[in-house]
């Protein structure tokens, strides 16, 4: 099982670092667009809130990928100072952590996304908004006027990301799988290099 939730979890890092570079390619094009258009006398703003939402969808995916990969800025300290098997309980209880606040979060777009009360109002939003008071599927950006929801998206997706990356690490972490082999650049406690 745990093999089965570590190949998903390189599945899912693959997506990312796809989905990483379409956003930072995005962002960097669109930046360049408006700084081009402003030298010549007019300014596109769907660009700039437009490369405002990637910089933040880039941003989850970005944390989503360092959690798998393990180069999140960390303390080290007391990896460097306590014993080898205190540094993998300690490794172990901030996987869980991940794995808490991941779950919670995804509980949360749950409850925020409400697909089941969507689908009890047989999917018209009207009648959904009605009953719940919940505005998230006709919230619109204001420059752009696209569905917010559209952006809202990434939440879920980095809450299911970072719940699979942080249940593969706990997996490593508590040595139901081996590890992969170390990343060029890792130190001896697996954490990137600074």
């Amino acid at each position: 099982m745990f093999e089965a939730i570590r190949r998903l979890s390189c599945v899912l890092a693959a997506i990312d670092r796809v989905l990483l570079t379409a956003l930072i390619a995005a962002i960097t094009l669109l930046v360049l667009a408006n700084v081009a258009a402003r030298g010549i006398g007019f300014t596109i703003a769907w660009a700039d809130e437009l490369a405002v939402y990637a910089m933040i969808m880039a941003g989850f995916v970005g944390a989503s990928l360092m959690l798998r990969l393990r180069t999140a800025p960390s303390v080290t300290l007391l990896h460097e100072i306590l014993p080898e098997r205190v540094v993998r309980i300690l490794r172990v209880l901030i996987a869980l952590t991940a794995i808490v606040f991941a779950g919670l979060l995804l509980w949360m777009c749950w409850l925020w996304f409400d697909p089941a009360g969507l689908a009890a109002a047989g999917f018209d939003i009207r009648r959904f908004e009605g009953t719940t008071f919940n505005f998230i599927y006709t919230e619109t950006t204001p420059v752009m006027g696209l569905p917010a929801s559209w952006f809202f998206l990434i939440m879920p997706w980095f809450a299911l990301t970072a719940l699979i990356h942080a249940m593969t690490n706990l997996a490593e972490d508590a040595g139901m799988i081996a590890p992969p082999p170390e990343a060029p650049g890792a130190d001896a406690n697996g954490e990137g290099a600074a």
